[in-house]
């Protein structure tokens, strides 16, 4: 079920708040039990067998989780280390038997010269998202950082709560075990989540949308083979990822307000950035907190990364030292993010290509930057951001599924290799027919609105109970907007459902 539906809005949603709200006086606790029922049938009309799955892996979480448990003090037994890795090993197992095993199958056919044929499985949606979150919370206890949750249903809530259950954001369980335990909503709540939904839900189906019709239109133009069109089909689809993803970010996270729980942001303007270093800690924040935290420092304290430090120290490479235990653990990092976000070389390319991008961050951009002026600086920032970002977009973009002319010939285009010419008429008039809503997802892609509200509350003196009335007309502005758009649209579902 998506959440850019009219089933969803008008059906769905209607519903779980009747059922939500009914029981809110007489006995709250049954709330968390509407929610937990609300958010299986959620998955399950999609997924009406992998629901099973998913509810067998929280079960299986549950278990380790009272298992691993440490105190937070002294440093766990070797039992529970091996049960921890026990039970990294059977999400990541079901991860990659689910997502990745066709992969490996065609790479070793390619390798070997074999004939094995593909295993006839379909990639349960949002798994990546809930098998990480699985794990963050059996990890987070084995360290005595979370309490252990006793209860199975709240567990299952934690996890299969239907607002970030697909597609994020990556909820810890610290970020809402006191929400789930002392469970309370209020008008504000609501309000504001009710803002945020419309907000997102705009954001997918005026804006993402209108910018992947767009994105087509001009690859359909250049048929592959203008410069110009290329480089403006990455453009739209740049644009049209961070409003699909920061959209449906903000209609998790208004959903789980109007319910009471607050996630954590997802999205912080990330072209807003002045380098790839701060665009990662803007874009898919719980994404990119999660392997600094699970992966990132767990190399970067491993004994041999502290082996690697220590001899170059004794040899007096004290830059040396600063510097290649996190290039090491960057390696590991981007590697793995490149793999999680498909089963695909091209994203592994993707991983790979960012890998090198920050690391040109950590060792010369950096320096470099600091030898030149403050104007200068901003210009060299910007440019050089933008420039690997949307290459870093294209590697993204052009994956075989999508472009059957192959990424890599797609990626030649970029500079013109296999291109009869740099621009004709019919790029340039495609690329003028979405001109406007090139320059507003361009604006709006940028803290522009926020920046202008901010100015306006300061100027005229405006109270947080008037600020409620002009979010209530905007939203409902919103909803009208997005209703006339579904009605008229046909099925689109997020980018993300698919990694």
């Amino acid at each position: 079920m998506l959440f850019s539906t009219l089933f969803f809005t008008y059906v769905f949603l209607p519903l779980l708040l009747l059922f939500y709200w009914l029981p809110a006086k007489s006995k709250p606790s049954l709330q968390l039990w509407v929610l937990t029922v609300f958010s299986l049938f959620f998955y399950a009309f999609g997924e009406p067998v992998y629901v099973f799955l998913m509810i067998a892996l929280v079960g299986v979480n549950y278990l380790f989780g009272i298992l691993c448990a440490g105190d937070g003090m002294s440093e766990p037994g070797t039992k529970k280390k091996l049960l921890l890795a026990l039970d990294i090993a059977i999400n990541l197992g079901t991860l990659g038997f689910f997502k990745y095993l066709n992969f490996a199958v065609d790479n070793i056919n390619a390798v070997f010269g074999t004939g094995l044929a593909h295993v006839s499985v379909v990639m349960p949606i949002g798994i990546s998202f809930f098998t990480f979150q699985a794990m963050s919370y059996v990890i987070d206890t084995y360290r005595g950082v979370t309490k252990v949750q006793r209860s199975y249903p709240k567990l299952l809530l934690y996890i299969s709560f239907f607002p970030q259950l697909i597609a994020g954001p990556i909820v810890r369980y610290q970020d809402i075990e006191y929400q789930i335990e002392n469970h309370s909503w209020s008008a504000g709540q609501i309000n504001e989540g009710a803002f945020r939904f419309t907000l997102g839900l705009v954001k997918k189906v005026l804006v993402a949308d209108s910018c992947a019709a767009a994105a087509a239109a001009v690859y359909a133009a250049g048929k592959g083979t203008v410069v110009l069109a290329q480089w403006f089909v990455v453009i739209f689809y740049a644009l049209q990822l961070s409003f699909d993803f920061s959209g449906y970010s903000d209609m998790a996270i208004g959903l789980g307000k109007i319910f009471g729980f607050d996630f954590p942001e997802n999205f912080n303007y990330p072209f807003a950035s002045k380098s790839v270093t701060e665009y990662w800690r803007r874009w898919h924040i719980s994404l990119g907190t999660w392997f600094k935290d699970y992966l990132f420092y767990p190399v970067l304290n491993s004994g041999g990364v502290k082996k690697l430090t220590k001899n170059l120290m004794k040899k007096k490479k004290r830059k040396a030292a600063k510097i290649v235990p996190t290039v090491i653990a960057l390696f590991c990092v981007w590697t793995m993010t490149g793999l999680w976000h498909g089963a695909a070389w091209n994203y592994v390319l993707w991983g790979l290509y960012y890998f090198v991008m920050l690391t040109l961050d950590l060792v010369f951009l950096d320096d470099v930057k600091k030898k030149l002026t403050p104007r200068a600086e901003a210009v060299f920032s910007r440019a050089t951001f933008l420039i690997a970002t949307f290459f870093g977009m294209a590697l993204f973009c052009f994956d075989p599924q999508t472009y059957k002319t192959g990424t890599f010939a797609n990626l030649g285009a970029l500079f013109g290799i296999g291109c009869e010419k740099f621009a004709d008429i019919f790029t340039v008039s495609s690329i003028c027919n979405y001109a406007f809503l090139l320059v507003f997802a361009a604006v709006m892609s940028v803290p522009t609105v926020p920046f202008i509200w901010g100015r306006l509350k300061d100027r005229f003196g405006i109270s947080p109970a008037a600020e409620r009335i002009v979010k209530t007309v905007i939203s409902a502005a919103f909803l009208i907007l997005a209703t006339v758009r579904m009605a008229g649209s046909t099925f689109s579902p997020f980018l993300y459902f698919r990694f």
